[in-house]
């Protein structure tokens, strides 16, 4: 194989690296991407005027010119996008002026000499320089994302391009015995493939990373959407006023634990009534009724433990679940409730404004009945209510629901 078919797979390889790169830039927004877009097309650049050199117009200077000014931008810019994903900055006016340099440099370089492979072996030295400060950029990226597949093949192919390019100089160099050795003249017909090897390599790196960023990106994405999920779920499951729980919740809670098989739960359940809060509305307005009915959750949530759940059932109603826990046990808790409000309500409403509930207790054996509980206990609520207004008195405590043929049992508060 000649040279100039191995220069010729190069550039053809270069090109395809390039529309690649070009069209992922259309769904991936990097600065990286862009950096390296550019680096690629003025590598094609580079290799398609070096091509042209060698076969339309051989030994021209100015294509010359051209390739090597197209390697130093493509050397250039794979820096700037490597800093970019190592460090998150981007190349500047200031980055981009190094262009100036590297363009005097690629003008000056084809007339120290009239045999191209001299001036490759310059070309060469500047080139794996430049391939060595992308990879002494990009180690803070290494560090950071030690498990990140793509940055260890970029690393990999950045350290052997750096050798492949050093390598070339003392290879160039004693292709006719300059330093008492001399080379084949097949090897040398062979280092544009290796170069495009290792370039391809570092293509593949960098499509790599690209892809890892995308998919971190998709998984932050994911996350929020999750965590917002849950907030929207939790605003639909919490009353707004008294971040009690709903009905909604209620109803979910119950789907959940028959699905899951633990219709054997058993406890008590409470049923809450706010006995005046019309008569607080109508005379102190609606604000100090909304803070009566923030103060009842207060209380309730004062009595109950922490594995128990209060979900406010109606405008004045509150119910109660309180899970593995006797009847006469959550009949006491309960009783307490108004001497609770009577305390506090003054100070948790701002107003004079006297707070009285009417409650029911019921136990249950497993959820499957736990809705004739809540009727039981709905009805020694009502129960207590007529005896509290019968009696006038807020000293009775809160009656347990009777059971099928159980006589109700009214505890005085």
């Amino acid at each position: 194989m000649s040279a100039n078919a191995g220069l010729a797979i190069q550039c053809v390889g270069i090109v395809l690296l390039t529309l690649l790169s070009l069209s992922m830039r259309g769904s991936i927004k990097s600065a990286s991407l862009t950096c390296w877009t550019r680096a690629w097309a003025s590598l094609s650049l580079a290799l398609i005027s070096l091509f042209l050199s060698f076969k339309v117009l051989p030994g021209h200077k100015l294509f010359y010119s051209l390739y090597f000014f197209g390697e130093y931008a493509f050397g250039l810019m794979f820096v700037g996008g490597c800093r970019f994903l190592a460090s998150n900055v981007s190349m500047t006016r200031r980055s981009y002026s190094l262009l100036i340099p590297a363009a005097i440099i690629a003008g000056v370089l084809p007339f120290l000499s009239n045999d191209f492979n001299n001036l490759f072996m310059v070309q060469a030295t500047i080139m794996a320089a430049l391939f060595a400060t992308s990879f002494i950029v990009l180690l803070p990226a290494i560090k950071r994302e030690k498990s990140s597949p793509g940055l260890r093949v970029m690393a990999a192919a950045l350290i052997f391009l750096s050798l492949d390019f050093l390598h070339d100089v003392p290879v160039f160099g004693a292709r006719n015995g300059l330093w008492g050795l001399t080379v084949p003249a097949a090897y040398l017909q062979y280092t544009s493939i290796f170069d495009l090897i290792l370039e391809f390599l570092l293509g593949f790196g960098t499509m790599m990373v690209l892809l890892e960023g995308v998919h971190r990106e998709f998984e932050t994405a994911n996350r929020k959407l999750k965590q917002t999920h849950d907030k929207l779920e939790l605003m639909a499951s919490m009353d707004p006023l008294t971040e009690a729980l709903n009905r909604h919740a209620f109803h979910s809670l119950l789907s959940r634990d028959q699905a899951g098989d633990e219709s054997s739960t058993d406890g008590c359940v409470a049923v809450i009534d706010i006995d005046n809060l019309k008569k607080i509305n109508d005379r102190f307005g609606h604000g100090v009724g909304d803070k009566a009915i923030r103060a009842v959750a207060r209380a309730i949530r004062s009595l109950i433990r922490a594995d128990d759940m209060v979900f406010r059932w109606g405008g004045d109603e509150f119910l109660v679940l309180m899970f593995k826990l006797r009847e006469q046990e959550a009949s006491r808790r309960m009783s307490s409730l108004n001497d609770i409000l009577r305390e506090n309500s003054e100070q948790w409403t701002g107003s004079p404004a006297t707070i009285r509930v009417s409650a029911g207790v019921s136990g249950f054996d497993s959820l499957r009945n736990l809705a004739d509980a809540i009727e039981h206990a709905d009805q020694a609520m009502y129960e207590s209510r007529q005896g509290l207004r019968q009696s006038r008195s807020a000293g009775e405590m809160f009656p347990t629901a009777p059971r099928q043929l159980d006589v109700p049992v009214h505890i005085s508060m």
